[in-house]
């Protein structure tokens, strides 16, 4: 994807959150939306990140929000339109953002590969790969940048997403385990 085009969907999420905090008009959508460029037409995966300005990668305290779809919806630039939303305003983990808030968040946004199903972790390739593990009706997934932002190795970030799932650390050991992994572009405000 084209800087011009990351600009767009970083336009897109911003705007739609102060549409709803301001209730100001999302321009740069409705601009988009008349004639969209076919960059932002696709059915791509997104999650949408909201992070405080002045932490570092992966400190406590400087995730905000995130929600996202691993499938996407056509179109794209739609979809992170409604992600951004969730992610201020439903993320079942932190209260709404309130108005005085927005100017101290980056936005960053994710755009997925079709994940795809390995034969087992020694697959899973930490940086690169986000991870789906899914064990009977435990399933979590953690984006390609979260082990590196927290400093794990293919192990730890296992164990956390075993966690994250509902299991014992170590529960990703189990048989009926499955992973899939996908990758992402992923860019935000700076």
């Amino acid at each position: 994807m084209e800087q011009k085009e990351r600009n767009l969907l970083l336009a897109i999420a911003r705007e739609s959150i102060e549409e709803s905090l301001e209730r100001v008009p999302p321009s740069t959508y409705r601009e988009v939306d008349a004639d969209p460029p076919d960059a932002l037409c696709g059915e791509e995966g997104a999650f949408v990140t909201l992070k405080r300005k002045g932490f570092s990668d992966g400190a406590p305290g400087g995730l905000r929000g995130c929600i996202g779809n691993i499938i996407g919806q056509r179109p794209l630039y739609a979809l992170v339109h409604r992600l951004a939303k969730e992610s201020a305003f439903h993320d079942p983990r932190f209260p709404a953002v309130k108005l005085g808030e927005l100017a101290d968040l980056l936005i960053e946004i994710s755009i997925l590969t079709v994940p795809q199903e390995v034969s087992g972790p020694q697959e899973i390739v930490v940086g690169r790969d986000g991870v789906i593990l899914s064990c009977g009706y435990h399933r979590a997934v953690f984006l390609p940048q979260v082990a590196t932002e927290q400093g794990w190795d293919r192990h730890t970030m296992l164990d956390h997403l075993a966690m994250k799932a509902g299991l014992d650390p170590s529960g990703w050991h189990q048989r009926s385990c499955t992973f899939s992994i996908f990758q992402a572009e992923v860019f935000g405000e700076d």
